[in-house]
């Protein structure tokens, strides 16, 4: 797998963290007591605020991992056309 699939599924992930967190509080709910509940809105309103700044940062990362990603491949295949116009003008057959 590339490195910019790679960096797409984690940004998949990552949108999807506060979903996956909120599911989690949810199961939660059913299996505490009424006492732990008013607890456990404090819980996830706080959490929820460092979640969404975990998403962000992850997706950006995901991005410019992906970014990078793009612009290597774009520079080999530059690098490649270039090689190939050199064995073309001294014409030399490479079999790729």
């Amino acid at each position: 797998m590339s490195e910019a699939t790679q960096a797409e599924e984690m940004a998949e992930a990552m949108v999807y963290l506060g979903v996956d967190f909120e599911a989690a509080v949810a199961d939660l709910r059913g299996a505490v007591s009424s006492h732990v509940s008013p607890g456990l809105d404090d819980y996830e309103a706080n959490s929820f605020e460092h979640i969404r700044a975990v998403a962000t940062s992850g997706i950006a990362l995901a991005q410019n991992v992906q970014g990078a990603d793009l612009s290597i491949t774009d520079a080999d295949h530059e690098s490649a056309d270039e090689f190939q116009e050199g064995l073309d003008a001294l014409d030399i057959q490479i079999n790729f």
